[in-house]
């Protein structure tokens, strides 16, 4: 029919009906064509082909001579390995048969294409060798009965119910297996001091590990332009992990290093130390710059070391202290998470910030820390933002271009809502926070925005 179409009219002369018509017809042919294309795969993996010719596999010469994807050979040669009957050689008698035979005969006869095909064999790669073969078909045929009439996405949901089947099913884990699980990683320091890395952990882990980005990977509400964020999902990834990591850092029942959680040298010889030398050799992975220091200290016991020309130790100072259990008890009551104006952030995401900063010789007492998350910390360290302490709450100075006349501003997102009064005395005045305008019309306009 189709072909009668269109010997005689163009698809724009097609009705809707005939259209379709022609649609199916025509992804019929796809399904058949990539049947082919499988049995001649398999047979070309049968007889070693490709290394007659001089390539090292199968899927070398398909990326070479069809000019598809590595990826796309090596999902042609599992699947034709898997579906198609290898023929036999000559006088051997009737031909191998497929490990997915139902598979690749429905492929043939048009009632699946090549994604149900990826998916079906995807689920078996990780079919227990313990299944019986009465089985394996039985659980093959569940899947191709939902091919027939839904797409590859709920084959594969299907394939993962059926996984979890076979692990319930399966014979006991051994011990070992069940109290060891396998977790991997890997980790490298680049010329930069950045860390790369790479591993693996079991289901339950990341299930946990995913289970903490969702929140902290989400974006960041637009800022006081407007502009939202522009981190891309793996930018956002990278900086929840590393705040997960700084919340491990800061649990009370980490193993600690030497008696400490965090331990900073800093060593300088005698003649620098005389010269007043302005760079020290630091003991840190990844710490080049004195910001980077500073905003790494605020937390960590700094250490100086002192040694001589040969080398030797002349001075090992006592360490500094840094915020106690209690005080980080008492500065969670007090803040009740981060102070910076509009955030959020809960207390357990957050970190004791030095308002007159410990290398200026501020002191580690309640009237001179405050507790602020990751971002604004580094926010406090590398921009003109200032904290002070007033009357026991913190105030935040926001820098002259965004309000040349500098008035502070306390958080109160983490106030407790209150009951308005039945009858106010007077209406209430609406205050704009100076963050939610245009920073340029802002520095334009040099007024107040209180």
């Amino acid at each position: 029919m189709d072909e009668d179409l269109r010997a005689t009219r163009t698809l724009w002369q097609l009705s809707g009906e005939e259209l379709i018509t022609t649609l199916l017809t025509r992804e019929g042919v796809l399904r058949r064509a990539y049947s082919e294309m499988l049995e001649v795969v398999s047979e070309v993996e049968r007889r070693g082909l490709a290394t007659d010719l001089g390539f090292s596999d199968t899927i070398s010469l398909l990326t070479e001579t069809a000019r598809v994807s590595r990826r796309e050979a090596e999902a042609r040669r599992t699947q034709a390995v898997a579906t198609q009957p290898a023929a036999a050689p000559t006088g051997a008698g009737t031909p191998l048969g497929a490990g997915l035979a139902a598979t690749g005969e429905a492929l043939r006869r048009g009632e699946i294409n090549a994604e149900h095909v990826r998916q079906i064999c995807s689920v078996f790669e990780h079919c227990p060798e313990w299944l019986p073969a009465d089985r394996r078909a039985a659980d093959e045929r569940t899947l191709l009965d939902v091919a027939a009439q839904a797409s590859p996405e709920k084959v594969h949901r299907a394939g993962l119910r059926l996984r979890g089947y076979w692990d319930q099913d399966g014979p006991k884990p051994k011990d070992e297996q069940a109290t060891e699980p396998r977790r991997e990683f890997r980790f490298r320091h680049g010329l930069d001091g950045r860390m790369r890395f790479s591993g693996e952990f079991d289901a339950e882990t990341g299930a946990t590990l995913q289970g903490l980005l969702g929140p902290l990977a989400k974006p960041r509400p637009k800022d006081e332009d407007g502009e939202p964020d522009m981190r891309t999902v793996v930018q956002r990834q990278g900086d929840a992990l590393a705040e997960i990591i700084e919340l491990a850092a800061r649990a009370e029942d980490l193993s600690v290093q030497g008696g400490e959680r965090a331990v900073l040298i800093v060593s300088v010889t005698l003649a620098e130390l005389e010269v007043r030398a302005k760079a020290a050799v630091l003991d840190v992975s990844g710490t080049d710059t004195v910001h980077q220091l500073r905003r790494l200290a605020c937390e960590s016991r700094v250490v100086p070391a002192i040694f001589g020309h040969d080398g030797e130790i002349l001075y090992l100072g006592r360490s500094a202290r840094h915020a106690s259990s209690a005080q980080r008890r008492a500065l969670v009551l007090r803040d009740r998470g981060c102070a910076f104006p509009g955030c959020d952030r809960a207390p357990k995401w957050c970190t004791p910030h030095h308002v007159a900063w410990w290398v200026h010789h501020g002191l580690t007492d309640l009237d001179n820390l405050v507790l602020v998350c990751a971002r604004h910390h580094r926010i406090l360290h590398h921009s003109e933002w200032e904290v002070r302490i007033r009357h026991g709450v913190p105030e935040f100075l926001p820098p002259p271009w965004l309000d040349p006349g500098r008035q502070p501003i306390r958080n109160t997102v983490h106030d407790p809502p209150r009951r308005p009064a039945r009858s106010p005395a007077f209406p209430a005045r609406v205050v704009t926070h100076p963050c939610t305008k245009p920073a340029s019309k802002m520095a334009m306009a040099g007024t107040n925005p209180w």
